[in-house]
């Protein structure tokens, strides 16, 4: 789920932040290597967000109720798909920066 559309999500939402070098190749759509610090450190920081989204959503599930049966559905596959749905609403209303640019086959 390390695409780009979540990662431009999270980082929208300043959930990730960029250093000052890499905000201005993404906000300037200039191609980043595949392999670089920069592609792994954007692809690492969106799997570690969205772990950390995932225990934070079932934390507060077990704050509100602590019998529920629930947290196993709350997964990182889930909250992918939710964060992209979000992206994709925010790109077609035009609110959203770039997105990092990599030439890639992996995703």
């Amino acid at each position: 789920f390390a695409d780009y559309r979540v990662p431009q999500l999270l980082r929208h939402v300043g959930v990730l932040r960029y250093s000052t070098e890499l905000t201005a190749k993404v906000d300037s759509s200039s191609e980043i290597p595949a392999s670089s610090m920069d592609e792994l450190y954007i692809r690492a920081g969106t799997v570690v967000a969205v772990d950390r989204l995932v225990e934070a959503v079932k934390t507060k599930l077990q704050e509100a109720n602590p019998n529920t049966s629930k947290l196993n559905e709350v997964h990182a596959v889930l909250m992918d798909w939710h964060l992209w749905q979000a992206g994709e609403k925010l790109d077609r209303e035009g609110t959203l920066k770039p997105h990092h640019r990599v030439r890639t086959i992996f995703y």
